[in-house]
């Protein structure tokens, strides 16, 4: 893509300059399970679960106290 006169200001700023675009490669590339940034163990499932039962009891006391 190339700019022309015609392109509004807005057209202008999204569309990249002219040139090369490439990110360039490491000369040593890390591996999957080295680059991975998350834990893998399952305690955030139980985070979560406990959290939406947590809400759920607290939507029901809210229903039943607020009748």
């Amino acid at each position: 893509m190339s700019h022309s006169q015609n392109d509004t200001p807005r057209e202008q700023v999204i569309q990249p300059p002219p040139g090369k675009h490439e990110a360039p490669m490491p000369e040593n590339p890390v591996g999957t399970d080295q680059a991975r940034q998350g834990e893998t163990s399952g305690r955030v499932r139980w985070v979560l679960g406990a959290g939406v039962v947590l809400v759920v009891i607290a939507f029901v006391l809210a229903f039943v106290f607020s009748v």
